[in-house]
């Protein structure tokens, strides 16, 4: 049997590493694209959130929510389609890296489905032609401009004291 020289060994083996790695791409090869969009909660600016684009193979990224509701991703995410959740706000970063504050979360004032991609019923198709501008509507109990978590008019009893 005739043995192949270390030369001719290396020559296949690059060879084979070529070929199996010119079928696969990597994420940097894939067509990406910046998304923006706004969120509304009962028709009003949503803020203190991080709005997350999610796909299992894609991976996505979460971009906080301004004082407008309106988010931005800065870097592109790969063009397809995602689910699209709602998250506590991550760090805002000055120009130092120092510099970090944390947006007040608002989270706890969702309807928790609108928390899991799975279960919020929000998509986001990406393209790599288009503006990439997404419009989230969601619904949800109205605060209570009480502060005690209660609905709606309270009915205060009057107190009455019985004489004896």
């Amino acid at each position: 049997m005739k043995m192949l020289s270390n030369a001719t060994l290396i020559v296949w083996c690059c060879g084979f590493v070529f070929l199996c790695g010119a079928g696969c791409s990597n994420e940097s090869d894939l067509p990406k694209a910046v998304v923006t969009g706004e969120v509304y909660l009962n028709g009003e600016p949503f803020t203190g959130a991080a709005v997350r684009f999610y796909n299992p193979k894609l991976g996505g990224g979460a971009f906080n929510l301004d004082e407008a509701g309106a988010f931005e991703s800065g870097e592109p995410i790969v063009v397809g389609e995602y689910t699209v959740s709602l998250d506590r706000p991550g760090p805002n970063v000055g120009e130092n890296p120092g510099e970090m504050t944390w947006p007040e979360d608002q989270t706890k004032d969702l309807p928790q489905k609108y928390l899991k991609g799975s279960k919020s019923g929000l998509t986001a198709q990406v393209s790599e032609m288009g503006e990439n501008h997404f419009l989230f509507n969601i619904e949800g109990a109205p605060k209570s401009s009480r502060g005690d978590g209660r609905e709606g008019p309270q009915v205060i009893e009057p107190i009455t004291t019985t004489g004896g």
